[in-house]
């Protein structure tokens, strides 16, 4: 059981390999860079005592940053690094240069989707079918929760990247965070198979997290709130100025939370979850924010995914809901504390509902 309000963040290290696709931003068959400066602990010592905070920046002004915003140069003949012309020249970025200029912390990162599924292959084939051609894209993992193997006659949509499918042990909704090897990655999508979203969309979204990557980077914005009358904690889906979790049938993370759900985080959690077959993305958002002490980062206006022609889910139900409320109050008391933070920042493009002349475009045309 997990009781201590201060926890050192675990220092892991992952290395994800590219794999070349379809996509419009095509990228060698690259390592994703280790940022082993990019680590966070929160105690008083850690603040107070020598060498203090700062050892998480890089021990030299001329070590490149985790977030840099930009797509490096070669070196020149002095053996110099280039400075990119938009800096050079003073000009700034706009429309088409930005795609071209702008590829966020690597032109060589990629992500892969995780996707769960149950008893629903149409939608399932649909779902995947709007991946096509999404920049950055690595490879789909299909999380196969149905008790049947894939039928045989099932039409794989070609999306330019490979799609694998992978099998837990049962119908748990624990397996949409098992560390599976098939993720090669550092930065996972976990998205339901009812979820529309853009492709301008995940590639906004995939940018944040790379500037944010300890954080949970998605859509949906939930919050939770106290209940005087009954002492407890209760989960809250209303419209609100304020959230304290993102959903992750719509988000990024790093690959290490699948590792800390699987195998750090309390055992009486996933239990938890299979128990009400409910709640595993509350348990991932209580476990992020307790590693990191911080919220989580919400993206674009977006608030529901769910698509109209899609069968009945679990969370139509207003038992679910009631089961959220339930889990809120087991996991608090399995934490010893409510761990989740709010915040009232969201995250939009730059020149979003900028007035811009005729002849210039916005980062993101739509966000």
């Amino acid at each position: 059981m997990v009781r201590s309000r201060t926890l050192t963040h675990p220092r892991f290290r992952f290395v994800g390999l590219s794999l070349l696709s379809k996509s419009t931003m095509r990228n060698k068959r690259t390592p994703s860079p280790l940022l082993t400066h990019n680590f966070t602990t929160y105690s008083w010592d850690f603040w107070n005592e020598p060498p203090g905070p700062f050892i998480s920046y890089p021990s030299t002004p001329f070590k490149r940053g985790p977030l840099s915003g930009y797509r490096f140069s070669d070196l020149d003949e002095r053996g110099i690094e280039r400075l990119p012309l938009h800096i050079v020249d003073a000009g700034g970025i706009t429309g088409p240069n930005f795609e071209d200029l702008l590829l966020g912390n690597s032109p060589e990162e990629q992500f892969t989707v995780v996707m769960l599924t149950y008893q629903r292959n149409k939608v399932l084939m649909e779902a995947l079918g709007r991946l096509d051609d999404v920049a950055f894209l690595n490879k789909v993992v299909v999380v196969w929760n149905n008790p049947e193997t894939p039928p045989g006659d099932l039409e794989w949509p070609d999306i330019g990247v490979p799609n694998e499918v992978v099998r837990g042990k049962g119908n748990s909704l624990n397996n949409r965070f098992l560390p599976f090897k098939e993720i090669e990655t550092e930065a996972v999508l976990s998205i339901d198979d009812d979820v529309h979203l853009r492709p301008d969309e995940i590639q906004f979204a995939f940018r944040v997290w790379r500037e944010a990557r300890d954080r949970i980077v998605g859509f949906p914005g939930r919050f939770h709130a106290y209940d005087l009358k009954h002492e407890t904690w209760l989960y809250n889906s209303n419209y609100t100025c304020e959230l304290s979790m993102v959903l992750t049938g719509a988000a990024f993370f790093h690959k290490i939370y699948s590792y800390l759900y699987s195998s750090w985080m309390p055992q009486e959690v996933r239990d938890m979850v299979d128990q009400y077959m409910n709640c595993e993305d509350i348990a991932m958002n209580f476990l992020v924010s307790h590693v990191t002490r911080k919220p989580p980062l919400k993206v674009t206006s977006r608030w529901t995914f769910r698509c109209p022609g899609c069968p009945d889910t679990l969370s139509t139900d207003d038992t679910h809901f009631q089961e959220r409320h339930v889990c809120m109050k087991q996991l608090t008391g399995i934490y010893g504390y409510m761990p989740l933070l709010y915040t009232q920042f969201r995250v939009d493009s730059v020149l979003f509902k900028t007035r811009l002349p005729s002849n210039l475009q916005k980062c993101y045309q739509f966000i």
